[in-house]
């Protein structure tokens, strides 16, 4: 029996009144697999924590594919790349399949109904439309798919088990905690601050919203005077909000950002009004740290605290999803609590803004991608 009428069978069975999707009788003992294996769905570590894919790609020949909400911009290349260079050191993944919604929810949703209708064993989703998205992801996991949404924090909508297999992600809210109690140290608690986002009701900047709030709340001088700003997490979409932003506020501390390439907008904004560019928390970005090394001897105020780009954790996405089909435990952590990469405050060299000329502009240091990978994707 191959992996996809077993798993069809044992959410059939799993979600009661739908047996007549069963195509053919399961033992007791492939459901008791499907059923316990351990995927440590709670269990939350460190990025040293992560492992290699090779002890879980085991021997069933499967299909995977990565359902991306909006793949237009360089963050989201990078996460594709990852996606599919660890997919390539399993031999027994036959096929690799990549969907790009560019930012239109009815087609996010039609895209996952496709590869549930070709059969596809694993569906990694970044759901940009939110809770819109998680029927369409409930349906995939009722036919058989192991259905994981990745990078959209620990309390992403949804029902585990029903709508999708678990959530793999970085914690969100605690990015928001570490980014935000740095601009508030740095501040001493007083100024005002500026929080761009991204898509319109995209989970990470909701979830991001979790933690930055719960810390500036500790902190009644400090003002956010507008945010989580839209951005469509576009360097020039960014640039024009960013240009709005300066001429209605006279006084901005600090700029909170949950991307840091889009950041690059937002600091030429800075640039073409002739403003200070002041306290800056984002993440992690080639151009963004060279920017830094060129800007920071005229605005002395512009110092830089990055969380990871993070974009390997598509790495531990598959490699859970995986593990779920082969029935495989996984005991990497599911929850990926960021440390700040970059500090400019720091003492550390290994902490100050990173940048690489012989990369280019778009590339993210903190990735799992080789430099070569990393030139030839931006080629």
């Amino acid at each position: 029996m191959n992996f996809y009428s077993v798993q069809t069978l044992y959410h059939a069975v799993r979600l009661a009144g739908l047996a007549t999707c069963v195509a053919m009788p399961m033992t007791a003992a492939a459901l008791a697999g499907e059923a316990t294996v351990d995927l440590a769905k709670d269990k939350v570590g460190k990025p040293a924590d992560m492992l290699d894919i090779a002890q879980y790609c085991g021997k069933k020949d499967i299909k995977v594919a990565l359902a991306d909400g909006y793949g237009s911009n360089s963050w989201r290349k990078i996460t594709r790349a990852e996606f599919e260079a660890e997919a390539k050191k399993c031999p027994n993944i036959k096929e690799v399949r990549y969907t790009d919604a560019q930012g239109n929810v009815q087609k996010a949703i039609s895209d996952i109904q496709g590869l549930v209708a070709q059969k596809f064993d694993v569906i990694l989703v970044f759901p940009d439309g939110g809770e819109a998205v998680v029927r369409a992801m409930r349906q995939a996991t009722t036919a058989g798919a192991v259905v994981i949404p990745y990078m959209v924090g620990a309390h992403f909508p949804g029902v585990r088990g029903k709508d999708f297999e678990m959530v793999v992600s970085e914690s969100v809210e605690h990015n928001g905690r570490v980014k935000a109690q740095w601009i508030a140290d740095h501040l001493n608690g007083k100024g005002n601050v500026i929080v761009l986002g991204g898509t319109p009701g995209n989970p990470t900047s909701q979830a991001e919203s979790l933690g930055w709030k719960e810390v500036f709340a500790k902190y009644p001088d400090i003002k956010v005077l507008e945010g989580p700003v839209t951005t469509n997490w576009d360097p020039a979409e960014t640039q024009r909000v960013m240009s709005g932003l300066l001429a209605k506020y006279a006084k901005i501390d600090a700029v909170y950002s949950d991307y840091g390439l889009g950041s690059m907008g937002a600091l030429r904004a800075f640039v073409a009004a002739s403003r200070p560019i002041p306290l800056w928390a984002a993440q992690d970005a080639n151009e963004l740290g060279c920017f830094w090394k060129d800007n920071k001897a005229a605005n002395p105020n512009f110092q830089m605290g990055n969380v990871s780009g993070r974009n390997w954790i598509v790495r531990l996405a598959l490699r859970k999803a995986v593990s779920a089909v082969e029935g495989i435990p996984n005991v990497e952590p599911s929850i990926i609590e960021l440390p700040l990469v970059e500090d400019s405050f720091s003492a550390d060299a290994k902490l100050q803004p990173a940048c690489d000329a012989s990369l280019p502009p778009d590339a993210l240091l903190s990735s799992n991608l080789s430099i070569d990978e990393l030139k030839q994707l931006f080629k």
